[in-house]
């Protein structure tokens, strides 16, 4: 069974309209409404640091089991991530994460010294359970689904890398040049937000399809969701100045 554009559409539609909805949740709002101090920024950059890392085995995860055109996109966007872009001038992310955390007074051996929160090392292990166990598929749009939910083309309001930009400039005085990892992601965003589209254009042949993107997005949502809430708790216990 073809698919219809009317399919694709749809599935468009559904996914920026669900990804949009994050950002009015209250584990959105009251992670964004929770006052960063300098502990509190450096917390959250070290954790980030776990997301980023457990993001690539996800995506080596997906990459195994993908059909081969599928496997290149991989590749092409896992370029950026783990050999930055230098076209662009742009280092590999987990490089962009240590530099921004200087500007919290954070050095590189701290990003090694220093270990995240329980929560994030139990949600690294559930994104990459979900990236190993869901139908190829399903698991794409695990990986897709964040990638579209920090696009700023899609997002009103901007993405989350947009947001915490902000957040570090308001509450913090710290300039967009010295955040090298969200200066980025708001750079690339909107493009690798696509990925996830162009996989269902080319291999979305039906309902249970339909379906089966949906289930993966919406786990890594909900993932995400319960990462920015452990995060929040953690962060409220620091002193707030």
């Amino acid at each position: 069974m073809a698919k219809s554009p009317s399919m694709l559409g749809r599935l468009e539609n559904q996914l920026y309209r669900e990804a949009n909805a994050l950002f009015k949740t209250d584990e959105y709002k009251k992670f964004f409404g929770t006052k960063l101090t300098r502990k509190r920024a450096q917390f959250y950059m070290i954790n980030r640091t776990t997301f980023v890392l457990g993001r690539r085995a996800c995506w080596a995860f997906v990459q195994a089991r993908a059909p081969f055109d599928v496997k290149q996109l991989i590749w092409e966007h896992e370029e950026d991530e783990l050999a930055g872009n230098k076209e662009r001038g742009v280092a590999d992310h987990l490089t962009l994460g240590i530099k921004e955390g200087a500007s919290v007074g954070l050095t590189k051996s701290d990003f090694n010294k220093i270990k995240p929160c329980e929560g994030s090392q139990v949600c690294a292990y559930a994104w990459q359970h979900a990236a190993d166990r869901l139908p190829w598929l399903g698991a794409a749009a695990l990986l897709g689904g964040l990638e579209i939910a920090n696009a700023d083309g899609i997002i009103k309001g901007g993405g989350m890398s947009h947001r915490m930009a902000h957040k570090l400039k308001d509450e913090l005085g710290i300039p967009l040049s010295r955040q090298p990892s969200n200066q980025d992601h708001m750079a690339v965003e909107d493009e690798h937000s696509k990925f996830l589209i162009t996989v269902a254009k080319r291999h979305m042949k039906t309902k249970d399809d339909y379906d089966t993107i949906m289930h993966g997005a919406r786990a890594t949502w909900a993932i995400n969701k319960t990462w920015l809430r452990l995060m929040t708790v953690e962060m409220q216990t620091m002193p707030n100045r």
